[in-house]
Parts: C-alpha cells; sequence; structure tokens
C-alpha cells in the first residue's frame, strides 16, 4: 500500500469530531512545503509610514465609497476589457 493509500485508510477511520483538526494540520503542512507561499507568509510586515498624499487617497476613496461611488466587480471587468480591446 503507498502512502498516501495508508493516509486515506488513517482519514476514513478517523472520528468525525478529529476531521477538522487533521485538515488543519494537512493545510499548514501543504501551504509551509510550498516555497512561495511560504516566503510569503514569512515576509516581515510593511511597516512603512503612510505619507500624507497616501492618507489624502485614503479618505477620497471611503469619501466615494459612502457617497455609494463604486462599481461592482463585472463592471469593472467590462471596463477592463473594452480598454484592453
Amino acid at each position: 500500500m503507498t502512502t498516501k493509500a495508508e493516509l486515506h485508510s488513517l482519514v476514513d477511520l478517523l472520528p468525525d469530531q478529529e476531521l477538522p483538526a487533521v485538515q488543519w494540520f494537512l493545510d499548514y503542512v501543504h501551504t509551509h512545503s510550498n516555497p512561495v507561499l511560504r516566503t510569503l507568509i514569512n515576509a516581515p510586515l510593511d511597516d512603512e509610514d503612510t505619507s500624507v498624499e497616501e492618507e489624502h487617497l485614503v479618505q477620497e476613496a471611503r469619501a466615494e465609497v459612502t457617497r455609494g461611488e463604486v462599481s461592482t466587480w463585472e463592471e469593472a471587468k467590462q471596463r477592463l476589457l473594452r480598454k484592453t480591446l
């Protein structure tokens, strides 16, 4: 029996209440075995200060959302597609 088959057999034998823990562990192993994901997970936090201009742009964007000046994802995709064609 292969290792994968043995693991499948073990999972089949587990009580249902143990499955979330096993799923968490397997997700963890899978994520940390991917070098790109591992790099992203271990990347330092962005600790640069926000500039006055960036703060102004964030406030402006929030005001636009408050006023309802937003687009759905579908509308945005259509606009982008029109620009690239």
